[in-house]
């Protein structure tokens, strides 16, 4: 391993010890932490899977460009999957509607319980981690052949989209939705989606931008370079993620109902209001960027539009999962700063050692094929 990697796997080791340390201490606000920063760990792998299965379909120069980084991020999906079980043993403890506590539930939240029991999610989360991990074996085997060989594979790709899709939809009103029981929204689901793809896609855009110089390598068209090719995709997930966003604020605005303004209320006082604030600056500070073919064509500004589309998915994350489940003051933060610290540290330690040796990733099917 490289010295980078080296000082990412002790940074992760070192807050792990003291997440360790945490749960002995208040086990409650350490997972209350914890949830949160595996949730944007998953969401990388999740939207780099739904990107890798979109380009499979329509192709194009921009997906060749960010496969491996894309790749890459897929093959961690596991161990967000597996970071997700010190929740699931104590679910009570992160759950309002599990455990003794649901008599004091409103009497709406109680005609959720028939969907909203412990048997019940469990096997809901067993079925979308299958799915998602026979997708992720089946599109990294795929995409590991060379580019334009897997025209043939449309449909498994079409297929794997529609199951990616339920399963992300189900897992959004499970794990996010459910925290706040009481909150309805139909859109919520496609707003976690487009989140997700904007920070997968972000992500692979400063990989490939910290190894390649893209703003003179040929696009899709003529005089295109591919950082605005790049940067025009970034800009359409973008806008999708702003306009479902958007949506749901109007369709509560509109419908005046207060177990859903509760849920915007929440976010949007004491320091959660300084976060809201942060949160837009960063959107609305990407998409002006995107609109402009000079940063476009820069490769700083390809990189600062990139790095700035991936915080602004950082925040969201924090903004919409952690207030239901903050109880304390400034100092309960170090919980956080903890479990992003660990995470954050294994996560990165794994994802430059995949990425600098990629034929790690599917080894297991090479395997297979020389058997």
């Amino acid at each position: 391993m490289s010295r980078l990697e080296q000082g990412f796997l002790s940074a992760g080791a070192a807050g792990l010890v003291v997440c360790g340390l945490g749960v002995s201490l208040d086990a409650k606000a350490m997972l209350s932490a914890w949830l949160p920063a595996i949730l944007f760990a998953l969401s990388l792998p999740l939207g780099a899977l739904t990107i890798l299965m979109v380009h499979g379909l329509t192709g194009g120069r921009w997906g060749e460009a960010v496969r491996q980084p894309l790749r890459t991020m897929t093959a961690l999906l596991p161990l967000a999957l597996v970071s997700l079980v010190p929740v699931l043993i104590r679910l009570d403890l992160v759950f309002p509607w599990v455990g003794a506590d649901t008599a004091k539930l409103q009497e709406t939240v109680h005609e959720k319980l028939v969907y909203l029991n412990l048997p019940f999610f469990l096997l809901r989360f067993a079925v979308c981690a299958a799915i998602w991990l026979v997708l992720t074996w089946i599109v990294l085997g795929t995409t590991e052949a060379p580019v334009n060989s897997n025209e043939h594979n449309g449909k498994k790709f079409a297929l794997g989209l529609v199951l990616h899709a339920l399963a992300v939809s189900v897992f959004a009103i499970d794990w996010m939705l459910s925290l706040e029981p009481e909150f309805t929204s139909t859109i919520y689901a496609l707003c976690e989606a487009s989140a997700e793809v904007v920070g997968a896609f972000a992500l692979a855009i400063l990989v490939l931008a910290a190894r390649r110089a893209v703003e003179v390598m040929p696009g899709g068209e003529e005089d295109v370079a591919l950082s605005e090719d790049l940067a025009n995709m970034l800009l359409g997930f973008l806008l999708t993620w702003i306009y479902l966003m958007f949506m749901q604020w109007v369709v509560v605005w509109g419908g005046d109902l207060p177990d859903e303004i509760r849920w915007y209320g929440m976010r949007s006082a004491g320091g959660w209001l300084y976060l809201l604030w942060l949160l837009i600056a960063l959107h609305v500070a990407a998409f002006a960027g995107l609109l402009s073919r000079r940063l476009k064509r820069s490769h700083r500004g390809l990189v600062w539009l990139a790095a700035v589309a991936l915080a602004g998915h950082f925040i969201d994350i924090f903004w919409r999962i952690r207030p239901p489940l903050f109880a304390g003051g400034v100092l309960a933060l170090w919980h956080d700063a903890a479990a992003w610290m660990g995470l954050g540290g294994l996560w990165l330690a794994l994802f430059l050692f995949l990425l600098r040796r990629p034929d790690r990733i599917v080894w297991w099917k090479r395997e297979v094929a020389h058997g």
